[in-house]
């Protein structure tokens, strides 16, 4: 007689159960990430204020010192060369052209030298210097004191080639990069000396 071996009874889930019960959780973990990109986007602000961050289009605050650069009139500058400086240091003073009640006077003195630094068997220069010297006094508008003076040199070289035309244009150039270079030096010393002013120590 043959023995028979005990039914095993198992039992059997659906895939509906284990789905309804599985669904639950995977929402709990969807609700969990949106929280916590939420909370990220909120502490942001604070992490960037940390980092000393300035939003792009921020408003910058006006220094005492570059206030009182559009209080400058700039006087006329003899020959071309002094024309093109005296227009960029109007500007530099005062970018946007608002109205502002002068209090104070620049002129201006501009020596240029110009000289060759080789000279080709056929007679012709084979590189030339420029060397311009500003030499600008402040003074009060009203009274005419004396406030400050200062004398900037730049020197700068173009190539001088057979073509006339050609060389006249890089001189030209020289002269224009000399004058921003001027003009950057004057800025700047003006905007230390302004700014010390107005603190009180100048």
């Amino acid at each position: 007689m043959a023995l028979r071996k005990p039914a095993i009874l198992r039992s059997v889930r659906g895939g509906d159960g284990d789905a309804s019960r599985s669904t639950p959780n995977v929402r709990s973990r969807e609700l969990a990430g949106r929280r916590g990109f939420v909370t990220g986007l909120l502490g942001l602000p604070l992490a960037l204020a940390g980092c000393a961050w300035t939003p792009l289009y921020a408003e910058v605050e006006t220094a005492p010192g570059d206030i009182a650069l559009a209080e400058i009139q700039v006087e006329p500058i003899p020959e071309r060369i002094g024309q093109r400086l005296a227009l960029a240091l109007r500007r530099s003073f005062n970018p946007d052209g608002a109205p502002v009640r002068k209090r104070y006077v620049m002129r201006t003195t501009l020596q240029v030298l110009r000289q060759d630094l080789g000279v080709q068997s056929t007679g012709l220069g084979s590189r030339g210097k420029l060397d311009v010297t500003a030499t600008f006094a402040l003074s009060d508008l009203v009274s005419g004191a004396p406030v400050v003076s200062y004398t900037s040199h730049v020197a700068d070289s173009f190539d001088i080639v057979a073509n006339e035309y050609s060389s006249t244009v890089a001189e030209d150039d020289a002269r224009i990069r000399a004058v921003e270079e001027l003009r950057r030096d004057i800025v700047t010393r003006l905007s230390l000396f302004m700014q010390r002013r107005a603190a009180g120590t100048a």
